[in-house]
């Protein structure tokens, strides 16, 4: 069995809070609209996914000052793809409804800037 990777070595991430329509519904048409929206070889792992409407996101946005009524959600990528997604929600926000709302390297800062709440354990 092979050594654990020290943290050094450990591949990098990003995570980028974001918002999205509110005509989605639930995390598979989430997944779907990011596999249609970004090219077929970036992997990305969507973390928290509140949707339009629930208590979480109505908070959220007023934390945030946005009007709109939006779903909001934390994805996590490779940093080699940060570039790729960062460029991929300014160019195709029209379109897909996708908005990029911060990054970071800590997904304690996205959440703590979005006003999201952190998880309960299960």
């Amino acid at each position: 069995m092979a050594a654990k990777l020290s943290k050094a070595k450990r591949p990098k991430r990003r995570w980028i809070g974001f918002s999205f329509p509110p005509s989605v519904h639930s995390r598979s048409e989430l997944e779907s609209l990011f596999t249609h929206t970004f090219p077929e070889n970036t992997p990305f792992r969507i973390y928290d996914a509140h949707f339009s409407g629930s208590d979480v996101v109505t908070q959220s946005r007023a934390f945030q000052s946005i009007e709109e009524d939006v779903g909001i959600g934390i994805v996590c990528v490779n940093l080699t793809d940060f570039e790729v997604f960062r460029d991929g929600f300014s160019q195709h926000a029209a379109e897909s409804g996708l908005l990029s709302l911060s990054s970071s390297g800590k997904i304690r800062l996205i959440r703590q800037r979005l006003g999201l709440p952190k998880p309960r354990k299960k």
